[in-house]
């Protein structure tokens, strides 16, 4: 038999799965899957219009955080690029240590009514996710050399 109880870690939303053994109903076995984030701010067009409504520093807002690993998150900007007509956004980002990023990628964000936009999932293996933008002008915007760095967590718990 297969007994599954949700509880809440933190932010994190957790399923503990327990085994039992047919024939005692000892646990035979157990764990634990984490379940992403929840988003902050809402579904669709709603959650775009909040995220620009936060004014977070920078125009730029990552949902959900905390990060969870093989989670998509999508990073909002509605900072100094693409204002003046420079054409299209680009999201650089990558992983690893601030000063030495790898799997660097540069992806197309989606303009919208509010801001730019883009979803990366982010890999299971990694711990820091960072990014920065760029426009079709080749003008970057990286938080004044300083870029943007979030924590890559795992998601498990243990009890």
């Amino acid at each position: 038999m297969l007994i599954v109880k949700s509880f809440h870690f933190g932010s994190f939303l957790l399923y503990k799965k327990i085994l039992l053994n047919h024939t005692n109903n000892e646990n035979f076995s157990e764990g634990v899957i984490a379940v992403a984030n929840p988003s902050r701010f809402g579904e669709g067009q709603t959650r775009l219009k909040a995220m620009r409504d936060a004014n977070y520093p920078g125009g730029v807002v990552v949902d959900p955080t905390p990060i969870t690993a093989g989670q998509e998150v999508t990073v909002f900007y509605n900072g100094l690029l693409g204002k003046e007509g420079n054409g299209q956004v680009y999201l650089h980002y990558g992983y690893g240590d601030g000063k030495d990023w790898h799997n660097v990628n540069d992806v197309r964000m989606e303009q919208t009514g509010w801001g730019w936009v883009s979803d990366v999932t982010v890999p299971n293996f990694e711990e820091s996710f960072h990014f920065c933008f760029k426009d079709s002008a080749n003008n970057w915007d990286n938080n004044n050399g300083n870029n943007w760095s979030f924590q890559v967590h795992d998601g498990s718990a243990r009890y």
